[in-house]
């Protein structure tokens, strides 16, 4: 399959979850993969599986957090391999402890708010900042980012994290609009229950259970499933598309609120 053949593409948080499986997934169509995440060893694992299987990738540690090393995670991708096409906005900050702090809104802590802020809306910002150069001097490009259904309702828990990812959706449209007709396309994904690493952190049996009465698919997803999408938003076949936010969520939004609660009590 060549989807991305001669494309290169920069990762963040690469190393596990959906950022590992859009690393795997893009190298498999074609792209040569800078494969990102601030635990080097995962994505050193990352990369190894890619390159032993024919593919092209590098790894590299990143601390998202830092804005030099989004500038040298950029810089290296264009040393590396000539050019930056495909820019994917994954990484999160995962941490038990913030989330914990971030549960009761009456206890709300302005460093978590900043902190996630930082990690999950300006990282992305910053890396599309020092990306964007180079793609307008080739007239072409696609930036991604992983947003969250929960970026467009309210929660009841996590209210920084919501609101953080409420931030990237903004970028992502302002972004398509300003650069959009120099041939920049950006667009996010929203998932929705993914089983993922950081989502065994923090969602116990009883919960999961819960969330199957909210899908409209017979599973929760898998991070593939965010891959495939991401692989569409990357590649030339979504040249059309600008500015979108894609919920991937297994269908949990398309009906009303009662629907789980008829189709249990419905006789």
């Amino acid at each position: 399959m060549s989807r991305l053949a001669e494309k290169v593409a920069v990762i963040t948080g690469a190393g596990a979850g959906i950022g590992r499986a859009s690393a795997l997934r893009f190298a498999d169509e074609g792209a040569a993969v800078l494969v990102t995440d601030i635990n080097i060893d995962a994505a050193t694992k990352v990369a190894e599986e890619i390159v032993a299987k024919g593919g092209r990738a590098t790894p590299l540690k990143v601390d998202v957090g830092e804005e030099e090393q989004l500038k040298g995670m950029v810089e290296l991708a264009v040393k590396e391999y000539g050019s930056i096409d495909v820019l994917f906005n994954n990484a999160v900050i995962n941490s038990r402890e913030m989330s914990v702090r971030d549960r009761d809104f009456l206890s709300f802590d302005p460093e978590v708010f900043f902190t996630k802020m930082r990690f999950n809306a300006l990282s992305g910002v910053l890396a599309s900042k020092y990306a964007l150069p180079y793609m307008l001097e080739r007239g072409k490009g696609s930036i991604l980012f992983t947003s969250s259904t929960s970026s467009v309702a309210g929660e009841v828990s996590q209210f920084t994290y919501g609101a953080s990812k409420a931030a990237v959706n903004y970028f992502v449209q302002s972004l398509a609009v300003t650069y959009g007709k120099d041939g920049i396309r950006c667009n996010a994904i929203l998932p929705g229950v993914i089983q993922t690493e950081s989502m065994e952190m923090w969602a116990n049996d009883d919960m999961k259970a819960a969330f199957m009465d909210i899908q409209n698919v017979p599973r929760l997803g898998k991070p593939e499933d965010i891959a495939e999408m991401a692989l569409f938003l990357a590649s030339d076949e979504s040249a059309y598309v600008n500015g979108q936010l894609y919920q991937v969520n297994g269908g949990m939004t398309c009906g009303t609120p009662m629907v789980p609660v008829v189709r249990k009590y419905l006789v």
